[in-house]
């Protein structure tokens, strides 16, 4: 949801446990710093405010791919499976719906499998849709390494498989055999933009950040650098929050603003993260002075920044009907040998400004609504020889 990025749970948190004794696990903290012009000067403020306004904007051009994808009439009865790393996350389940939609415009069926943020359920997930002959794999928000063997033994039998959502290791070449398709992963730096812009270059900021994943965590950085050259008077401290830790989230959130005061400003990662900060943010007193965003958002965060009686400012969302078509498309050129291509995602920010333009529903979401028109699905549908 893209995202996509979401949490690796169990198996990450074990796997930092275990850690902890040699490396340790606990939360970090880093400025900004000031390498930037001079304190929200008016060309940063004005470029702030412009990638603010564009990442406002509905999508007017869909990015679709234009080669066109040969053989797909061959695949009709076929069965791709779906194995999202939580299947109840909001966002895996408009995916999988969309997914089911345009594998049925060629005659094929979709499998979700709970991933359940376990390893031993992801690959007896991948066991499963290897048993089954399955035309394909498509995984979301898992790591390779949370279930390698699985994989291996999936790509030995000749079924393709999608590692959704994750940032591809460094040397990785997409094949028709595996191949990486890395969602959306500028969400931090989006709200980095809105950040600089509604403090006029002047906020006192906590991003947590997620370290159950090397992709959650490189998205932050990413973001870091935006910070630096557009807002030298931003004070952005950087605080990991983690599946081991997830029953102390609020408690945390709560002492990560009374220990640093004058924190305006709080982004935490993702959705799955939120209501446990939107309780911390309240257990400090502090709602009506912190501005909370966050990504990977859904109804639930769309509701609260919509109600306006809460935290949220700020909520990034990804075209999750539109990806659910994406990742159709990649696995039927994968499963034809037609060679993967580059994927994109579309996004929205949400915030005052445009959150009362959009019917905050399910329906609306699974449509693609929010984002712009459907029109992707014809085009999709016209590359595969359907249209």
């Amino acid at each position: 949801m893209t995202l996509t990025g979401r949490r690796w749970l169990a198996s990450v948190a074990t796997v930092c446990v275990a850690s902890a004794v040699l490396a340790g696990c606990s939360s970090k903290s880093t400025g900004s710093g000031g390498s930037g012009s001079s304190s929200g000067s008016s060309q940063d403020l004005a470029k702030a405010q412009q990638e603010v306004t564009s990442l406002e904007a509905v999508t007017s051009t869909y990015p679709i791919p234009t080669a066109q994808v040969s053989g797909v009439s061959a695949l009709k009865g076929r069965t791709v499976y779906y194995i999202p790393l939580v299947q109840a996350i909001p966002g895996f389940v408009v995916t999988a719906e969309t997914m089911k939609t345009a594998l049925a415009k060629v005659g094929m069926t979709l499998q979700v499998c709970d991933g359940q943020g376990q390893p031993s359920s992801v690959s007896s997930c991948v066991g499963q849709a290897v048993a089954a002959n399955a035309a394909g794999i498509i995984t979301d928000a898992i790591p390779y390494s949370m279930a390698t063997n699985a994989f291996a033994a999936a790509t030995a039998k000749n079924v393709p498989i999608i590692i959704a959502d994750q940032i591809a290791p460094s040397g990785n070449t997409n094949s028709d055999t595996l191949t990486y398709v890395p969602g959306v992963i500028d969400q931090p730096s989006d709200i980095a933009w809105w950040t600089i812009a509604d403090s006029k270059g002047t906020a006192k900021a906590i991003v947590a950040e997620e370290v159950d994943s090397t992709s959650s965590k490189q998205y932050v950085t990413n973001s870091l650098s935006i910070y630096q050259q557009y807002c030298p008077g931003c004070d952005i401290k950087v605080k990991d929050i983690s599946a081991t830790t997830d029953a102390q989230l609020a408690t945390d959130t709560s002492s990560n603003i009374l220990t640093d005061p004058g924190v305006d400003y709080y982004y935490t990662e993702f959705e799955d993260s939120l209501q446990d900060t939107v309780q911390g943010i309240q257990q400090s007193g502090k709602s009506s002075s912190v501005a909370l965003s966050v990504a990977g958002g859904s109804v639930n965060g769309l509701g609260l920044l919509k109600s306006g009686t809460s935290s949220v400012k700020a909520v990034v969302a990804v075209d999750q009907a539109y990806a659910g078509f994406a990742l159709t498309d990649e696995i039927l050129r994968m499963a034809t040998k037609s060679a993967p291509v580059t994927e994109t995602f579309p996004t929205r920010l949400f915030t005052k400004d445009n959150i009362g333009s959009i019917d905050v529903t399910t329906s609306a979401q699974s449509s693609g609504v929010w984002f712009g028109d459907t029109s992707f699905e014809t085009s999709y549908e016209a590359l595969w020889g359907v249209g």
